[in-house]
């Protein structure tokens, strides 16, 4: 199995991780918050590129930061209710001037203006493998934001929402190809990456924060998914406990 898993299953939590085997010299930053933010390759982000970013809750360090800096499209896909009224207290921010903050902590207030913040268009739908309704199912701690498809924490209340499949997402945006994709989806993202790979999208770089399914494999379901993953052209660059961020080899080409 791959070198970088080696006594990955011993500890789960883990400082960031640069590897030092890339095709190319890459320039790797995280971008956002400790909690929110992840690794990616800032060389390959401009102004032209496309970026789905699949969960939010009230954490959207990372989503700002990309347009702050990069001042490039961003499309958040997030049902949660408590996402959406965070997401548009961000929103009302650039015009109050009110500040607002990750996570609802005073001491981490987002910096963003508003030439940067209409990069930003959020959309309050799941991503899955096809269109339907899907209950999303909560979390055991009501403070807590993320809800479940795959119902992670075994709880019995839920909300309901619309959910649609990644590419048909794409199709109607007349994208053809996605600069980055982030998924921080509770558990679904091992159906979603499948979808991802049956329909042959074209993404340069993938984020990807695993959860434990114990009820389908636990660890062996991360293992494999990293190998099918490896074995369609991505190739993992970083990894910060349980988010991978995965590079497509066509990109570099």
């Amino acid at each position: 199995m791959l070198n970088i898993l080696k006594g990955f299953f011993k500890k789960i939590t883990t400082p960031a991780i640069r590897y030092k085997h890339h095709p190319v010299n890459l320039k790797l930053e995280k971008l956002g918050s400790d909690y929110g933010g992840w690794i990616i390759p800032t060389q390959l982000i401009n102004e032209r590129s496309v970026c789905y970013l699949v969960g939010a809750g009230e954490d959207i360090s990372f989503d700002v930061e990309l347009v702050n800096r990069f001042h490039c499209p961003a499309y958040i896909f997030d049902p949660t209710p408590k996402a959406k009224a965070h997401f548009e207290m961000l929103v009302n921010s650039g015009v109050t001037g009110k500040p607002i903050h990750i996570n609802n902590n005073p001491a981490h207030p987002y910096k963003i203006n508003n030439e940067a913040l209409r990069h930003l268009k959020f959309y309050a739908i799941g991503i899955w493998t096809k269109k339907e309704i899907l209950k999303f199912f909560s979390p055991q701690d009501d403070t807590h934001v993320s809800h479940s498809i795959s119902n992670l924490q075994q709880t019995n209340s839920y909300f309901e929402a619309q959910v649609e499949r990644l590419s048909d997402i794409m199709h109607i945006n007349h994208h053809e190809r996605l600069d980055i994709v982030k998924l921080d989806i509770e558990g679904a993202e091992y159906e979603v990456i499948d979808s991802i790979l049956q329909d042959n999208l074209f993404i340069n770089v993938l984020c990807v924060e695993f959860h434990l399914l114990k009820n389908k494999g636990g660890f062996k379901l991360i293992q494999s998914t990293v190998s099918k993953l490896e074995k369609n052209n991505y190739f993992v660059i970083a990894k910060e406990g349980l988010d991978f961020t995965f590079l497509n080899k066509n990109s570099i080409i």
